[in-house]
């Protein structure tokens, strides 16, 4: 009886690290989107930000979408007020949405593998 005792008592310490770990785990592996994309010009957006608030990639695909189909849908950028800074959002927005539609697509990650920040997927496209 105390050899079963003594394995439980080791099961139930390292239970909880355990579970923390897969978690860990889990997140990471679930996080295949970069965190951010950037135009050549140094204009970047947030994804990953973009994504905790819309509480997943195929969430913060569709609010940028939509974001972007309302700006077309009132004219775009030739009616508005500040034209470069409206063309510069619009585009990397649009970057934005390539780099979530291949985290979001089942085939994203093959896509990725031709990027050349091969060493680390999560860092900002150019």
């Amino acid at each position: 009886m105390q050899i079963i005792s003594g394995v439980m008592t080791h099961m139930a310490a390292l239970l909880p690290v355990t579970c923390a770990m897969l978690l860990a785990t889990q997140a990471r592996a679930d996080s295949t989107c970069p965190d951010y994309v950037v135009l050549p010009s140094g204009s970047a957006f947030n994804i990953a930000r973009l994504i905790k608030d819309a509480g997943s990639p195929q969430a913060a695909l569709d609010r940028a979408r939509s974001a972007v189909e309302q700006v077309s849908s009132n004219g775009g950028c030739p009616r508005s007020v500040r034209r470069a800074v409206c063309e510069e959002t619009m585009a990397v927005a649009k970057k934005a949405i390539v780099a979530l539609e291949g985290c979001v697509t089942p085939s994203g990650s093959s896509s990725r593998s031709t990027g050349s920040d091969e060493a680390d997927p999560r860092t900002a496209s150019k």
